[in-house]
């Protein structure tokens, strides 16, 4: 096939181990496979049902959940999120759900502490991620702009374990994994066996190397979950056919979100949804994340219009643009969108 030779080309120019891939159209899969090897030291291959880290991909499943809760008025999203947190910071009271959805919240995100990198190889409590950011002023004021924010969306995972009672890991399997038979997908814990989980790789000086430990403490509902492609086939069929949210409300999602100040969409080339990045390719509607973690690059792009989604996985970190392989992979089934100019990162 012609997107094989396109893939294991990229696979090599990347020198990217292992990558599965998962294209589906009109809610039907026309290719979900694995290329290369899973495990480079045992010489495992990639398959479909190779399980990866998605890292920010999972920050999809969080929206949804917390949309589910939305749609039951359990919670609304003009609540403040201080409502559902204990002893939160009084710099955070204007802060809304909606807020932290579309990455407007103005809360620093955890991710940008000076010692963060010396910090994830520490299992540390929820208490003390939080304590990184928790004495820092707001960027700006909630709603005026627009910043990537990892704390946000760890403080989702903490609203959405008050409001229901239940674990965040618990919650993704009850509404969301067992549901759509997602039987491979689940929280990353290092030290558990994970049926045909893939090892995580980065180039160091030019050289293929094991990732170091990188703690899921310091990811938990901002991207610490693990799937494979073919459980995610399942995810973006229950989007295309609606079934776990009301059509309009994933619409809602899935529409932007610009901030008061606004976005230069033009120059951007993206402004959130709620869970989502809506990219800017003209008239067409289009949604994705990416996903970046130690060992591991993701992507999920949905081409609505075009009625096409690509889901990719690989076990390399090096990996800036997944989404630009994935536009690449969407041209082979839908020639129109090879015309699309790729959008800034």
């Amino acid at each position: 096939m012609v997107i094989d030779d396109y893939i294991r080309a990229t696979m090599i120019k990347n020198q990217i181990p292992g990558l599965s891939v998962a294209v589906v159209q009109e809610g039907e899969p026309v290719l979900v496979k694995g290329y290369g090897l899973a495990n480079v030291e045992h010489s495992v291959a990639a398959t479909e049902h190779t399980v990866y880290e998605i890292a920010s991909v999972g920050k999809t499943f969080t929206a949804l959940v917390a949309m589910m809760l939305v749609e039951e008025g359990v919670i609304s999203l003009d609540e403040p999120i201080t409502n559902y947190l204990d002893r939160p910071p009084l710099a955070w009271q204007s802060v809304k759900i909606k807020h932290i959805l579309s990455h407007q919240s103005g809360i620093p995100s955890y991710t940008d502490a000076p010692n963060y990198w010396e910090l994830t190889r520490l299992d540390l409590s929820k208490s003390e991620i939080l304590a990184l950011v928790a004495d820092l002023p707001l960027k700006f004021q909630p709603g005026e702009f627009s910043a990537y924010d990892n704390t946000g969306y760890y403080l989702l995972g903490l609203m959405l374990e008050k409001v229901t009672g239940k674990s965040y890991g618990d919650l993704l399997r009850d509404r969301i994994f067992a549901p759509l038979g997602m039987n491979a997908s689940l929280m990353n814990d290092p030290k558990e066996i994970v049926p045909n989980r893939a090892a995580g790789y980065r180039l160091l000086n030019n050289k293929l190397v094991n990732k170091p430990y990188y703690s899921p403490s310091v990811t938990y509902s901002a991207g610490g979950q693990l799937s494979s492609v073919a459980d995610m086939v399942k995810w973006e069929q229950a989007l295309f056919r609606g079934t776990l949210l009301k059509q309009s409300t994933l619409d809602f999602m899935w529409t932007a979100n610009f901030p008061n100040q606004g976005d230069d969409w033009d120059k951007l080339g993206y402004v959130a949804g709620l869970g989502w990045w809506v990219l800017n390719y003209g008239d067409r509607r289009v949604v994705g994340h990416n996903g970046s973690i130690l060992g591991f690059a993701s992507n999920i792009t949905r081409f609505i219009d075009d009625k096409i989604t690509v889901i990719l996985f690989c076990n390399l970190d090096t990996i800036s643009r997944p989404d630009a392989i994935a536009k690449e992979i969407a041209g082979y089934y839908c020639p129109a969108l090879r015309e699309l100019v790729l959008q800034p990162p």
